[in-house]
């Protein structure tokens, strides 16, 4: 099951996967994968949800040699780390992938969470993907995603609507004593 989260720029796409791995971790489940988040200083910040740890992603000025948009230059080194973050996540009750942008629409950036679900290595799977950019990665996709686009209106109430849409014929596995 593929589940896209979409949206305008700032309306709480990530925020709004937070909570939806807060409630996926109190359900008993386990998620991994990458949340990106603005930076003080207006850099990008990538966290592995497994780990909790962080790298600097990107930068509006110019100080990594990675590559480029036209509004970031992107740190090799924390590419690298998300996509060894996506690896792990891989065998995750959940993997999300925050979010899939420019790069991936060129074959870079962490293009290889598209294709680990499009391989089908992935069960379950969150891409975040801008509204602007949701067309172009449809065509991509071999599956039929299931979209929910984030809006002030109800980005508190869709962490919730998407667990149970993506958990609710999903047991549990039964703990066993030998």
């Amino acid at each position: 099951m593929v589940v896209i989260v979409t949206g305008a720029i700032g309306i709480g796409k990530t925020t709004v996967c937070r909570k939806l791995i807060g409630i996926v971790q109190n359900k008993g489940y386990n998620c991994g994968g990458i949340l990106t988040y603005k930076a003080a200083d207006k850099g990008i910040i990538i966290e592995d949800i497994k780990s909790g740890e962080t790298e600097t992603l990107a930068s509006i000025n110019n100080v990594y040699h990675g590559p480029r948009t036209a509004k970031y230059s992107f740190n090799p080194k924390a590419i690298d780390f998300g996509i060894q973050a996506i690896d792990k996540g891989r065998f995750s009750d959940l993997l999300l992938v925050d979010e899939i942008g420019h790069l991936e629409l060129r074959g870079e950036g962490f293009v290889k969470a598209l294709e680990l679900i499009k391989s089908g290595a992935v069960k379950k799977s969150i891409l975040v993907i801008r509204k602007e950019l949701l067309s172009a990665f449809l065509a991509q996709l071999d599956t039929q995603p299931f979209i929910y686009e984030t809006t002030i209106n109800n980005r508190d109430e869709l962490p919730q609507k998407i667990y149970s849409a993506i958990f609710s014929n999903t047991k549990l596995p039964v703990a066993r004593w030998s």
